[in-house]
């Protein structure tokens, strides 16, 4: 076996290597090529630094790319938790991709493009391993990294006119990597015109503000959102000013001057501050998914409408989810011995007198749940499913294919009280379980692994998610709301959480 694959791309040749493990770390499983920390863009440093991603200067000879690039500037998540560790490096040239590929032939195989998750402020493209999608699916696997946080999504422009857009600069270096895919895809084996973009929590909302991005039209074709915060609002000063009062900057010229370590502090202690206004405010806010944090924007000028007038306007097919309890990981800071009284004052920031109306419904539907509990499932249903539906009803109502699951297996570590988790559904989607050992705290199903795996596969190579372990996933409808259930046993219901999700959207 040679060295290595070789591929061309438009700036030059790159260089890749073999892999012949599986996720369960055993070798001689069939060799896929895997080109990693592929530069897609210039780095965004200097005066590069807030501005839209630029074109890789070409360079002569092969570049070798046999591991991940840099990760983008963040607060990387510790080990303890839920979620795996992160323990990678971190910079500011950071604007590189991975590619996994059955082979670099001319198969013109469909491409399952990735934007990883993190709120806007950590993550990775390479903790997601392509491996086994690109094995066990003949597809091309394709992972990204972007800009975050102070870095990608805060609003310059009133410091520096030629900063305007800066608020969506994340999403400008993802639209900027699925240019590099149109333009260079054919040489790894893959089909520039067969792209399913994909992505979980901000990699998702990432994915629907490329559905209503103009400058992203034509470079994909289908769209997999999993657990999405699926809702923008307009661009605003605030994080970007806290920012320049924090350093002392007065100008962009100050805010040019500082390190990428003195911008990470900074974030840092933006953070922290917040976490306390969070934790200190009674009552508790409810989530507010068009806020004030690092997120996108509808800026008129990369991003122009919501996720879902882009779901109804753009006729590009969609699958959509989330899970049971997405709210156990954003509701940490709720008081456990919170009261009836206490719930009825968080609803009635979002509905007014109509609060007792919100709780009966849940009550209804978890009669065995705490006021405590209660707040938890909010915390999850208007940060995701909610507004989730909010799209695929639009998208629906449209005539636009749609196809909408629930993740409802409850994970054992840490004495269960996660549950079904927000990101819980990736390593089965993946295939690979290294890292979520802590989370899981048993073996979970075998079978829901392949249910999960198998439906993304099917969705990026035919549009149509159904297999014969799962049977077949009906279109969603705005009439019945037929929802694949994926759990102990994977199922079609109709309209889950009929009563819950109504009342709040009503």
């Amino acid at each position: 076996m040679p060295e290595g694959p070789v591929a061309s791309t438009t700036a030059g040749r790159i260089g890749g290597r073999y892999i012949t493990r599986g996720p369960d770390g055993v070798e001689d499983r069939a060799p896929i090529e895997a080109f990693l920390g592929v530069p897609f863009a210039a780095a965004p440093i200097g005066d590069r630094r807030w501005r839209p991603p630029q074109p890789r200067e070409p360079w002569d000879g092969v570049v070798e790319c046999v591991r991940p690039g840099t990760a983008a500037v963040q607060v990387r998540r510790k080990p303890g938790g839920p979620l795996p560790a992160q323990t990678y490096a971190i910079g500011e040239d950071c604007l590189n991709l991975n590619v996994y590929t059955p082979a670099c032939d001319d198969a013109k195989r469909p491409v399952f493009f990735w934007v990883h998750g993190g709120s806007y402020q950590n993550g990775r493209g390479a903790s997601n391993d392509g491996t086994q999608l690109c094995r066990n699916g003949d597809i091309v696997v394709v992972t990204v990294n972007y800009r975050m946080g102070l870095l990608g999504f805060i609003d310059l422009a009133w410091l520096d006119r030629d900063r305007a857009g800066s608020h969506n600069l994340g999403i400008q270096d993802q639209i900027a990597a699925l240019r590099w895919v149109r333009d260079n895809i054919e040489s790894f084996g893959g089909d520039p015109d067969q792209v399913t973009i994909c992505g979980e929590s901000a990699g998702a909302g990432s994915v629907l503000a490329i559905l209503a991005s103009p400058s992203a039209d034509g470079l994909f074709h289908r769209v997999i959102s999993q657990s999405a915060p699926a809702a923008f609002g307009p661009p605003h000063e605030t994080v970007a000013r806290n920012l320049a009062e924090h350093v002392g900057a007065t100008s962009i010229d100050d805010l040019l001057a500082l390190t990428a370590d003195e911008i990470l502090s900074a974030q840092e202690a933006l953070l922290a501050a917040g976490t306390r206004a969070l934790e200190q405010a009674d009552p508790p806010a409810l989530p507010d998914n068009a806020g004030r944090g690092f997120r996108p924007a509808i800026d008129g000028i990369t991003v122009t409408r919501d996720a879902a007038q882009a779901a109804g306007e753009r006729d590009v097919p969609i699958m959509i989810g989330t899970n049971d309890d997405e709210g156990t990981m954003f509701a940490l800071h709720l008081d456990r011995a919170m009261t009836l009284d206490g719930l009825r004052a968080m609803a009635a920031q979002r509905v007014g007198d109509r609060a007792d109306e919100v709780i009966a419904a849940y009550q209804v539907e978890y009669p065995d749940f705490t006021p405590h509990q209660i707040a938890v499932q909010w915390m999850g249903d208007l940060r995701f499913w909610t507004c989730s539906l909010d799209v695929a009803d639009a998208a629906s109502a449209a005539g636009t294919p749609v196809h909408v699951y629930r993740f409802g297996w409850k994970a054992q570590g840490l004495g269960g009280m996660f549950g079904a988790m927000h990101a819980l559904e990736i390593p089965f989607v993946w295939q690979t379980m290294l890292g979520w050992d802590v989370a899981f705290g048993t073996e979970p199903p075998e079978a829901l692994s392949d249910h999960l795996h198998r439906a993304w596969i099917n969705y990026v190579r035919t549009g149509d998610p159904s297999h014969e372990g799962i049977g077949a996933w009906p279109r969603y409808d705005t009439a019945t709301r037929p929802t694949m259930r994926f759990d102990e046993h994977t199922r079609i219901v109709d309209d889950p959480g009929a009563g819950t999700h109504r009342v709040w959207r009503s």
